[in-house]
């Protein structure tokens, strides 16, 4: 969660939802939603995130446009 904390305009005011743990890619990930405050200071919507500790950077749904590739690899 501190990965995707760093990443956001408003780190203090990121909401963690439906977090759970999964090694269906065959490494361990951490995945879940997210919603947190844009730079106006209005909540974003919920998104989702995926991130393997160290050795795998956090990524955001808003990051890539094929996400749920990743989603459907690690996530499931």
């Amino acid at each position: 969660m501190d990965q995707i904390r760093d990443r956001l305009k408003d780190p203090e005011s990121a909401d963690f939802t439906d977090v759970f743990f999964s090694r269906s890619g065959g490494i361990p990930a951490a995945c879940g939603y997210v919603n947190a405050k844009n730079s106006f200071g209005g909540y974003i919507g919920k998104q989702r995130f995926f991130t393997a500790g160290d050795s795998v950077p956090a990524i955001l749904e808003s990051d890539m446009p094929d996400f749920a590739t990743i989603w459907n690899k690690f996530c499931q």
